[in-house]
């Protein structure tokens, strides 16, 4: 009954459309099941690169996303970031993939964006005394270059004159100096850890540098392909600095492997072994790198067994020698710690004018001239020289320990020997090999 009625009710021009509509759909069955259903609303967070707001927005593609993101932070050209590793999402397909609840950072398309663990680390240089000093001092330096040589050399002459008490460098414990332990130093318990976290802070620091200058570079921006490479190449330096603890080695003196430098000045033994990290992933990458000899020679300590660092000379010197013979002790006394921050690591071949661009330019060649041979097996090139790159922006092979005075500001002309690898290349695969080792650990 219910039927007639509504067959009744139904217009003979309704009834004849819906007939077509229904004889149209047995015809081609296959037709009404590409009909896709509207993707389902997920909740997703925005923030700007400041962190100054936060809001929660449904959305169910990249497009409403970008729209109602547009509401909150009216942009004129308005792109969002992934808070966790700062990497754009621009591909709908990418963007289905996320889960809910994702973090994105809405910013201009040319922002460096920070993410989410350089934002941490802001948070706590804001929050420390000592690294608002730091900031301040560095200020000074690089307003008055020439003042601040000046006063530095004044005062090197007058600790001479004082003859400042040395007698307790040898010592290591917290409870046995005190006083050098104040401050930031408080939490550690000997004057080598910390010294070992201030060697970490630095190679942590051309990592950073590293990365926010890759990243905000229109290549990488702008290629998809480039991208990708260069976040490999991220990815394969951090797992190198984990192999080799930051190169924390550096200015830890119960480090038995040392630099060449000490034997210069009659300091340096030959060491029985190297000391390991201790986290079981460490150890792992730590014993692979050793087996293939790929950063034993450059983990090394600066200083002798006592402390004692050597300046290494100025760029224009041109060798291991400075002929101001300035060194320094930073374990004798909280003075020489302080002072010992304005004693740099100077890049030999330029971080920012040589290393980063030549990486770059070889990424370019590899998205842009897929076909190109390399020069040494004439195969087809598959990668830029990871560890090349690494070893010349993290270690000593082109880092050498500074007194202010002899870190000469000046353009060089000395090239980085970073270039493209194919598979047959001998760095290629341990650096590969390397990776497969740490994939294989966090797995199992």
């Amino acid at each position: 009954m219910l039927n007639y009625i509504k067959e009744a009710i139904m217009a003979p021009s309704t009834r004849s459309s819906c007939s077509k509509v229904n004889q149209t759909l047995d015809k081609d069955p296959d037709k009404h099941k590409n009909l896709k259903a509207p993707a389902k609303m997920l909740g997703y967070k925005i923030t700007d690169n400041e962190r100054t707001r936060k809001f929660g927005i449904g959305a169910n593609s990249l497009e409403m996303l970008l729209q109602k993101a547009q509401l909150k932070f009216p942009l004129q050209e308005l792109h969002i970031y992934l808070a966790i590793d700062g990497f754009e999402v621009s591909d709908e397909e990418y963007f289905n993939s996320l889960p809910a609840q994702t973090l994105f950072i809405v910013a201009g398309p040319d922002a460096v964006i920070t993410t989410d663990a350089d934002f941490e680390f802001e948070k706590m240089r804001q929050q420390s005394p000592l690294l608002k000093v730091a900031d301040i001092f560095y200020d000074f330096i690089e307003q008055h270059p020439d003042k601040f040589r000046r006063m530095i050399t004044e005062y090197e002459q007058q600790k001479q004159r004082r003859a400042l008490d040395n007698t307790k460098a040898h010592l290591s414990l917290k409870a046995e100096h005190v006083e050098w332990f104040e401050g930031s130093e408080e939490r550690f318990q000997s004057k080598e850890e910390a010294m070992a976290v201030r060697a970490q802070t630095r190679v942590r620091g051309y990592y950073y540098k590293t990365k926010e200058e890759l990243t905000r570079n229109p290549l990488y921006r702008q290629n998809a392909k480039a991208r990708q490479i260069i976040n490999s190449v991220l990815e394969q330096f951090r797992y190198l600095l984990i192999g080799c603890d930051y190169f924390s080695m550096m200015f830890n003196r119960k480090c038995e492997l040392k630099h060449e430098i000490l034997r210069q000045h009659g300091e340096a033994e030959e060491p029985d072994a190297a000391s390991v990290p201790n986290k079981r992933l460490r150890q792992v990458i730590k014993d692979y790198t050793t087996r293939n000899a790929i950063l034993d020679e450059w983990s090394v300590s600066l200083c002798t067994d006592l402390g004692d660092f050597y300046c290494q000379g100025s760029y224009s010197d041109n060798g291991n020698y400075c002929s101001l013979k300035h060194t320094i002790n930073p374990y004798a006394s909280r003075e020489n710690l302080i002072l010992f921050q304005v004693w740099n690591l100077d890049h030999q071949i330029e971080l920012c004018r040589t290393i980063l661009p030549t990486l770059v330019a070889n990424v370019q060649e590899l998205v842009t001239q897929p076909q190109r041979k390399c020069a040494l097996h004439n195969k087809r090139v598959v990668d830029v020289s990871v560890l090349e790159y690494f070893l010349e922006i993290f270690s000593l092979k082109n880092l050498k320990l500074v007194h202010i005075v002899c870190h000469e500001k000046v353009q060089r002309t000395n090239q980085s020997n970073g270039r493209l690898l194919c598979a047959d290349c001998h760095e290629y695969r341990i650096v590969q090999e390397l990776m497969q080792v740490q994939a294989s650990e966090i797995t199992s």
